[in-house]
């Protein structure tokens, strides 16, 4: 739907209904409006056809304020306005009707459907009004839509008209640090060989990138870019953002996206409530409800899909869900070196209200000694600089004024440390490195103008309960990642559950939704022998099938891990040679010995601060020395539950004890021989009251 407002010019006779004296009194002025009234609504009736429909705002005589609503996929101009208007009033004028002449159109403005809904609930307020009782109802209804909803945000935004060449979009993107792949896919948009007229929607997006405002330079970028080659009919661009669990079967989001056809629709796909890293199963009614949206209107609609890299929110399950369906680019948010980000910040700065209050030594300061930015670091520096500028300059009484602030720890966890950092697992470790290494060889083979093709990185790793198979696989998707292995580093966990469906032709299409969800990352399949056991074995030999198939067919873009113990893992592969020879690597986890598992312990206890004696220390190696090597027996999944037993009784100690004197720092952090004092042979033999097991 294409919205605009413009001004219409006119002469006319003295004896057309429309004349007026330049003196007359508020009667005649109520009539003479009347007629105009009349006159547009005759025009509606005539020239809309559902398609067209004009709405007068303000009248004097010889110029009108109107708008108008266009549900066409052509795009519009003051031209075409001109001409439906010009060819009523020449029938009319042949039939001695509302003699209306030199008709002009100036002014003419694209709006959004906010702001032509706004003008609508002035013009409804009027004792005069031109607009049909069904429009009116159809407009008010969407602005309620978009004014009163709790399930998701809708903003506009209105890209600029002024059509721009190749060259000119290049040279804004280098200013916004925009990635290789966003570059490639303007050499696309603009590519010669394409058609200058709009048939549909070829392609969509997935925009990732570090914050929301990098997104939209992004995203404001491409969509002026499509309109300059005639690939959008409107340059409104609706961004859907904290979009909650409960927004399903919403009827103003599905007449919204409908609203939105020929233009672009933004989907931030954080959620309002999705956690960072893991995925509410209520939004699965969420994505199920998007997608069957933007499948019905994406032939006519650009879809941008935006995942922001620490709120990946429903992300993964989204693109999933429709990666068979659509054809989706995924364009990467950039970077650049100092002097670009520079640049970029200091542009930002110039923008708003405070641009001129910093000099060019300040904001090189608050940069710091990096090398390297990414365009969100920009925004997130330029919040800052705004932040300090309000208490220190604008404002500078305050500046010496404390603010409230929290006493705690913010811990940087970085994945290749924190694997580094894992007790025992060598063999993991030397295998992280000859990826890693093999990496840097093509980069250089590459360099040299070489063939560089990437080997199969599949993996099985085979080991008893707790041995940190599936940290271990979460750990390498964020260093391969990082290192620029994979793409996303997306860490996607599974079992039969996940991959196995009741009914024919449900499981192959599960396995390859999976597949899509780990696009760029990682795809964990813990105890996969599981498949073809249970019930629906026969569906469980589809999921195998299906599986061989897509890791060959994603062998370029993902890893699949298989886990499980290492006597059942051997049986299923001995069953099935495609899987076999379709593994790079087999690794295997041993259970932990006594010396390994205190630490463990230590590691667990320092993260959480607690001051293990010497005493703990021994008395722990007594109770290891009894369990290690029994049937099930949880490695480092023991000695997690192992303190957090010693934390409750702890807990209950120093609360009982202290009762009258104050707890000290010292109380909290220590945790004493008494605390770890539990019965662990009745415990491993049976289920404690308390839930736990060992």
């Amino acid at each position: 739907m294409f919205y605009c407002k413009f001004k219409l010019h006119y002469d006319c006779s003295p004896n057309s209904t429309l004349a007026v004296s330049s003196i007359y009194d508020a009667a005649t002025k109520r009539e003479w409006y009347g007629n105009v009234v009349d006159v547009f609504s005759d025009m509606n009736e005539e020239i809309g056809c559902g398609k067209t429909t004009l709405i007068l705002n303000r009248a004097k005589p010889n110029v009108l304020d109107m708008l108008a609503a266009i549900d066409e996929l052509q795009v519009c101009t003051s031209e075409k306005i001109l001409r439906h208007i010009e060819k009523y009033f020449a029938e009319q004028r042949s039939q001695g009707n509302y003699i209306m002449e030199n008709i002009r159109v100036t002014h003419f403005e694209e709006i959004t459907l906010r702001q032509f809904g706004k003008i609508c609930e002035q013009i409804n307020r009027t004792d005069y009004t031109s607009i049909q009782d069904y429009y009116r109802f159809a407009v008010f209804t969407c602005i309620h839509w978009m004014n009163d909803n709790d399930n998701y945000k809708l903003t506009e935004k209105i890209c600029s008209s002024k059509r721009i060449s190749y060259n000119t979009a290049k040279a804004r993107a280098a200013k916004l640090l925009a990635d290789e792949s966003f570059l490639k896919e303007l050499e696309r948009i603009f590519s010669t060989k394409n058609a200058r007229h709009f048939y549909g929607q070829p392609v969509h997006y997935k925009i990732v990138s570090g914050n929301s405002h990098s997104a939209q330079d992004l995203i404001m970028l491409l969509a002026e870019s499509l309109y300059s080659n005639k690939r959008l009919t409107n340059r409104r661009v609706s961004f859907f953002s904290n979009i909650t669990e409960d927004c399903y079967y919403e009827e103003g989001f599905e007449r919204l996206m409908k609203n939105a056809e020929g233009g672009v629709v933004v989907i931030e796909l954080s959620g309002d409530r999705v956690r960072s890293g893991q995925f509410a199963n209520a939004y699965e009614e969420v994505v199920d409800f998007v997608a069957e949206n933007v499948l019905q209107n994406c032939r006519n609609t650009l879809f941008v899909f935006v995942e922001i890299v620490d709120k990946p929110g429903f992300s993964g399950q989204l693109v999933a869900r429709l990666q068979n369906d659509l054809n989706l680019i995924e364009l990467q948010e950039g970077a650049g070196n100092r002097d670009e980000a520079f640049e970029h910040l200091k542009n930002l700065m110039m923008q708003s209200p405070i641009g001129n209050m910093y000099s060019d030594e300040e904001l090189l300061a608050a940069m710091g000694d990096k090398l390297t930015f990414r365009a969100s670091d920009i925004y997130q520096m330029q919040e800052k600089l705004y932040s300090n500028a309000l208490k220190d300059k604008s404002y500078p009484a305050y500046r010496e004024v404390s603010t409230v602030s929290l006493k705690t720890e913010v811990h940087v966890s970085d994945a290749y440390t924190e694997f580094k950092n894992l007790v025992g697992l060598k063999a993991q470790k030397d295998l992280i490195e000859q990826i890693l290494a093999a990496h840097r060889v093509q980069k250089m083979r590459l360099d040299f103008g070489l063939d560089a093709n990437r080997a199969s990185l599949h993996m099985l790793f085979t080991g008893n309960p707790g041995s940190a198979k599936t940290t271990v696989s979460r750990l390498i998707a964020e260093i391969l990642n990082k290192e620029g292995v994979l793409q996303s580093g997306r860490f996607v966990e599974c079992g039969r559950a996940d991959l196995v469906a009741k009914y024919v032709g449900w499981t192959a299409k599960a396995v390859c939704t999976k597949f899509n969800e780990a696009r760029g990352g990682v795809l964990f399949i813990d105890e996969a022998y599981a498949l073809s056991d249970g019930e629906h074995s026969t569906f469980g030999d589809e999921a195998i099938h299906t599986i061989v198939k897509e890791m060959e067919n994603h062998r370029d873009d993902v890893i699949v891990i298989f886990a499980g113990y290492p006597d059942k893992m051997k049986e299923f592969l001995e069953r099935n040679e495609g899987l076999r020879s379709r593994i790079a690597f087999h690794v295997d986890f041993p259970d932990y010995n006594v010396n390994e598992l205190i630490e463990i312990l230590k590691l667990m206890a320092s993260k959480k601060k607690y001051i293990l004696s010497e005493e703990v220390i021994a008395h722990c190696k007594k109770i290891f020395k009894r369990v290690v090597g029994k049937k099930d027996f949880g490695n480092g999944r023991f000695v997690r539950n192992l303190l957090e037993q010693a934390e409750l009784r702890h807990a209950r100690r120093i609360t009982h004890d202290r009762a009258k004197t104050e707890i000290t720092r010292e109380d909290l952090l220590t945790l004493t021989v008494e605390d770890f004092k539990v019965n662990f042979d009745a415990a491993y033999r049976e289920k404690p009251s308390l839930g736990f097991k060992f």
